[in-house]
């Protein structure tokens, strides 16, 4: 039996031990000849998903996030060089310094997010 792992590289189970799995087409150099148990193929590499030899073999595709906007990703600017400007202007004691962190703070309370 073949099967397809989430990279699109192929196994098929050893003819002498179905517990096995052998790598027989494989993108990284090297590793196609490798055998592991079929749990530890399908922990590390799964999901396993059972082809046909006479099927095409495709790999998986995860969805992506949708692009932001550049209208968007302007209006997060003006939020953190408002939220910069905020913490900048902040009397800080001399052994305290504003960090990233407290911009990012302010930017997310700035936007709602907190």
């Amino acid at each position: 039996m073949k099967y397809l792992d989430r990279d699109g590289d192929t196994w098929e189970t050893l003819s002498d031990s179905p517990a096995w799995l052998l790598c027989t087409k494989s993108k990284v150099d090297g590793f196609a000849g490798q055998a592991r148990p079929t749990e530890d193929a399908e922990t590390e590499y799964g999901p396993l998903r059972p082809v046909s030899d006479d099927a095409p073999i495709e790999p998986l595709e995860a969805p992506s996030a949708a692009l932001p906007s550049t209208t968007d990703v302007m209006e997060r600017g003006d939020i953190f060089r408002a939220a910069h400007a905020l913490v900048r202007d902040l009397e800080w004691d001399e052994r305290e310094y504003p960090a990233v962190f407290d911009v990012l703070s302010v930017a997310k309370w700035l936007e709602g997010s907190e």
